[in-house]
């Protein structure tokens, strides 16, 4: 079943299973980012709006589905940093490239916390920051509680939207479209800046 098919089901399958399909969708896309789990999910929230759904029902596994899958690749990273400690892979020996993996890893045990609450808003990094979280080897706990804060404002913002868009899906998915692409370019413009300056504070040393 593609989305393609599954927006058409959901519309006509009010119920649980709807909402069990609604949090499944919004985990996989952690799990597996090229899965499109925001037109899913805005596709709940439309329905919440027009359809009869119940609000609280829609965000409630909207944010499970994102807590869940959250913490699953948290676990992954923790598992990595394990067997990074056990035996590095060669690819990962080059000492640049520890180096930088050590710095990555410092920076999100200093900043952690801001990078999995402003998470939901950032596509295509939202699984780097949960990985990083477990490679950092940051607290369960400080994991879940943020990451569960920064899927709470997203979905209440989708939720927000969808009423203003009304019965208009196309115009809400291109709102959301619209700022996914000015976030992810502001992402990758900060991403460059941080890597330029690390790469300017490591050529004096190298020198």
């Amino acid at each position: 079943m593609t989305v393609d098919d599954l927006l058409p089901w959901l519309q006509r399958s009010e119920g649980p299973l709807a909402y069990l399909v609604l949090a499944l969708s919004a985990m996989i896309e952690y799990v597996v980012p090229p899965f499109p789990g925001d037109t899913v999910a805005l596709f709940g929230v439309f329905l919440a709006a027009t359809a009869g759904f119940e609000v609280l029902w829609v965000y409630g596994a909207l944010n499970v589905g994102a807590v869940v899958g959250g913490m699953s690749v948290y676990a992954v990273g923790r598992w990595m940093g394990e067997q990074r400690e056990l035996r590095t892979p060669r690819f990962l020996r080059g000492q640049q490239t520890r180096r930088a993996i050590d710095e990555a890893i410092a920076g999100f045990e200093k900043h952690g916390s801001v990078y999995l609450a402003i998470n939901r808003f950032i596509p295509a990094f939202r699984s780097v920051f949960f990985l990083a979280a477990g490679l950092a080897r940051l607290p369960a706990w400080r994991v879940a509680v943020f990451g569960a804060l920064s899927a709470l404002l997203w979905n209440a913002l989708l939720l927000g939207l969808g009423w203003l868009a009304g019965s208009n899906f196309e115009r809400l998915r291109a709102w959301v479209t619209s700022y996914s692409y000015v976030a992810l370019a502001l992402a990758v413009v900060v991403v460059v800046a941080l890597v330029w300056r690390a790469r300017r504070r490591r050529d004096p040393e190298d020198g």
